[in-house]
């Protein structure tokens, strides 16, 4: 039996079997670590890998079962690490941008609010550093005793997986024609396509043209699930 990690309660075995095995299918199709010897390990970092966990949880509701289940890293602080910071926006940003929609809707071309959830973020923020974890059960092969997963991704629960991501989008958004915000980093605008957006972790709120906005979405599948 598994224990709801979010909501409480005991989860149905099965379904979360399903869950995990969906994660881990996630975790092969990006690639997110390569299986190397745990020697490699010691003799890099000097510690055994990192633990792994899952957290499990219906996000559904009484009428509607929705299990989700997220494989992650034990990775706990033991030293202040400035350098892992990741920003977020300030709420007056989204006030700002719902404003500046309602103001543009006398124009030719209204604007509109657009919103964008990325699947799995952090499984597209390639590491900035040696990062290795045990294998998980449900990855276990026969002769993997003596081998671990040396991250090639940002795994949830590494302590740098969020400005890892981070930095992914800023480059992400250079590439599309986006300015990063000078006060906050988690601000682009397009002044060629008249795009303002803001990003806060693995969801994008834009407001612009239809056009433009759609524009930026498809530009984004490209990239992310």
């Amino acid at each position: 039996e598994a224990w709801d990690d979010v909501n409480g309660g005991w989860l149905d075995p099965a379904k979360v079997r399903e869950a995990r095995d969906t994660e881990i299918g996630w975790v092969h199709k990006q690639k997110c670590y390569g299986i190397v010897p745990r020697q490699m390990c010691f003799d890099e970092t000097g510690k055994p890998p990192i633990p792994l966990g899952w957290i499990d949880t219906n996000k559904g509701d009484e009428d509607k079962v929705d299990y989700r289940s997220r494989l992650v890293v034990r990775e706990i602080k033991m030293d202040s690490r400035l350098d892992l910071f990741s920003a977020t926006p300030p709420l007056e940003t989204m006030k700002l941008l719902i404003a500046k929609c309602a103001k543009g809707q006398a124009r030719k071309h209204p604007l509109r609010l657009a919103t964008i959830d990325i699947k799995r973020a952090y499984f597209y923020a390639p590491v900035r550093r040696d990062v290795y974890v045990e294998l998980p059960p449900e990855d276990w092969q026969p002769g993997d005793e003596a081998m671990c997963g040396k991250l090639r991704v940002s795994l949830y629960g590494t302590r740098d997986a969020a400005s890892n991501w981070q930095e992914e989008v800023a480059k992400v958004m250079r590439r599309l024609g986006f300015s990063q915000g000078r006060y906050n980093p988690c601000t682009y605008f397009n002044a060629a396509r008249g795009l303002k957006v803001l990003v806060h972790g693995d969801d994008f709120v834009a407001v612009g043209p239809r056009s433009e906005a759609k524009w930026m979405e498809e530009e984004l599948k490209k990239l992310f699930e």
